[in-house]
């Protein structure tokens, strides 16, 4: 399938769960410099009344990026990520990542356009627990070039 305005409103779930592991947030922290300590230290999570750490705000980029990359393979298309610009991200965080969580993601394209030679597509990724509550909802923007077949 090529990436054209038939993709909009497709769906795609995940075809596993993503288990926040604490190794994995305390990782994550550090990578990305976030030394707030509810990522760090139980102790600490705990005084601000979460019963595990907290993930960093960023953390849903792991998953996120696994659930997309699977949902374009579903469609057959290939993405070179040499030629792809991630122009924008928007997080709606409706609770916290903790860890513990067993994350299921369902992707979405929500728009696509084609301006200056470039193919700009939006994706929503619905991320819910293992009882289907709401957790995050993430907006992602890419802009590829288009290429056309033989090209």
């Amino acid at each position: 399938m090529k990436l054209n305005a038939d993709l909009v409103g497709l769906h795609h779930r995940f075809s596993d769960y993503y288990e926040v592991g604490r190794e994995k947030v305390r990782e994550y922290a550090r990578a990305v410099k976030d030394d707030h300590a509810s990522h760090l230290d139980e102790a600490a999570a705990a005084e601000l009344g979460h019963d595990s750490l907290v993930a960093p705000l960023t953390f849903i980029s792991v998953f996120g990026f696994l659930a997309q990359e699977e949902f374009f393979e579903s469609l057959g298309i290939e993405l070179d990520l040499s030629n792809i610009l991630h122009t924008d991200q928007r997080l709606v965080f409706h609770r916290p990542m903790k860890v513990g969580d067993r994350l299921y993601c369902d992707v979405y394209v929500d728009s696509f356009r084609v301006m200056g030679g470039s193919d700009i597509i939006v994706t929503r990724n619905d991320i819910a627990d293992e009882n289907g509550e709401p957790v995050l909802t993430t907006y992602t923007t890419l802009m590829g070039r288009h290429v056309e077949e033989g090209e």
